[in-house]
């Protein structure tokens, strides 16, 4: 690609990719798990069990009649890259550029920005939860965004005299209706407990592809969109044990699903929801919570990428291995932590933390942050009442 790239290109760009990153978004969240490090296997309430473990839903105290998650908001974002860095140097080099003789220090900031990538995540959910001795049922609603940015630079083309390089924007979001429902059976050591969710979703996906000489934030709604609509099924156990343990398991996802994105100027993907098993470990006493939560396989999601520079499969996938802690009072206030890391390496480790404030037990405000660097970060919120 020559260096002739004039600033009124290089603003359009640069606006574009923190546009998008901001606007586009993706997973589901729970503020309470969240903040102990996404754990929920064994230590989801029966409300957020729709979320984590629909076993959990009829593991409750038997003096609750009703529980409502009205609602849950996060969102997080990671660019591991430095995307937005180079993308704004890229911008201050053609600002200051003077060409032809500044023609190597803009092929450098373009090679910087080759390959670079960024993603960002959101969701919501609703859920209305009415439990009993033996049989719980909930009743929720729960979405994500998935988006993905990256800058498709081809090294031969910063010599050729045409512009073929091209920044993606790939986005997809889930919004899934459902019922949890779940069954107790007592045992000697506090019950076992199995549940099933059955769930209908909306697959929606977008792509915006462009020459880095036409990328313009203001022409988001050309890109292609596409809608699919399918059935799925979560099922989860979990045990209790000696001396406070329990253990448990889920399976999300039971029915494959795959949704493509509409090419765009020759770029495209595929997304994918593929069975994922969760086994989990906690401890748990009147003043503390100890889990542990581990995927037994990774987590698919873009695949078959259609680029210029070429992304593997694999760029995304995940396999998290998590950890958290709870230590306060139930019917007061609750301080939180945990760690993540993911066992496929595609992503570092993140720290989180955060607060519970629960009046009564009755009103419950839950808040929950993650880090994981300076371009790593997240916030979650949510509010709940037990009756």
């Amino acid at each position: 690609m020559k260096t002739q790239l004039s600033q009124s290109l290089l603003l359009p760009l640069t606006l574009g990719i923190a546009a998008t990153s901001c606007q586009l978004s993706a997973t589901e969240f729970d503020a309470r798990s969240y903040a102990m490090g996404g754990v929920g296997v064994t230590t989801a309430d029966y409300v957020t069990a729709s979320f984590h473990n629909p076993a959990m839903a009829a593991k409750h105290d038997v003096r609750d009649d009703f529980g409502l998650l009205a609602p849950v908001l996060g969102i997080q974002f990671d660019d591991p890259d430095e995307l937005f860095n180079d993308a704004s140097n890229l911008y201050d080099v053609i600002a200051n550029a003077n060409l032809p003789a500044d023609a190597l220090i803009v092929d450098a900031a373009l090679t910087q920005l080759a390959g670079d990538k960024a993603y960002s995540e959101a969701g919501f959910g609703l859920v209305a939860s009415v439990p009993t001795r033996y049989y719980s049922t909930n009743v929720f609603i729960k979405g994500y965004a998935d988006a993905f940015l990256f800058a498709d630079v081809l090294d031969n083309d910063l010599a050729d005299t045409d512009v073929d390089s091209k920044m993606s924007v790939y986005a997809i979001s889930v919004v899934e209706f459902g019922m949890t429902f779940a069954r107790k059976f007592d045992t000697r050591y506090g019950g076992m407990h199995f549940g099933i969710s059955p769930k209908y979703n909306i697959i929606s996906t977008y792509n915006y592809s462009q020459t880095i000489d036409n990328f313009d934030p203001d022409k988001y709604k050309d890109g292609a969109s596409s809608d699919k609509k399918g059935f799925n099924l979560d099922l989860g156990m979990e045990v209790g044990l000696l001396y406070g343990l329990s253990a448990g398991a889920v399976v999300k996802n039971l029915i494959p699903q795959q949704v493509d994105l509409k090419p765009m100027n020759g770029s495209s993907a595929s997304y994918n929801l593929h069975p994922v098993v969760t086994t989990g470990l906690s401890w748990s006493s009147d003043y503390a919570t100890l889990a542990m939560d581990i995927d037994i396989n990774k987590t698919q999601r873009y695949e078959d990428v259609v680029s210029l520079s070429g992304v593997n499969d694999d760029f995304d996938d995940t396999q998290m291995l998590k950890i958290g802690a709870e230590f306060g009072l139930q019917s007061a206030m609750q301080l939180r932590a945990g760690y993540t890391n993911d066992l496929q390496g595609n992503k570092g480790q993140v720290f989180t933390a955060g607060i519970g404030l629960s009046p009564f037990n009755v009103f419950h405000l839950d808040f929950g942050a993650s880090y994981g660097g300076s371009n790593k970060f997240g916030l979650v919120a949510q509010t709940m009442l037990w009756f």
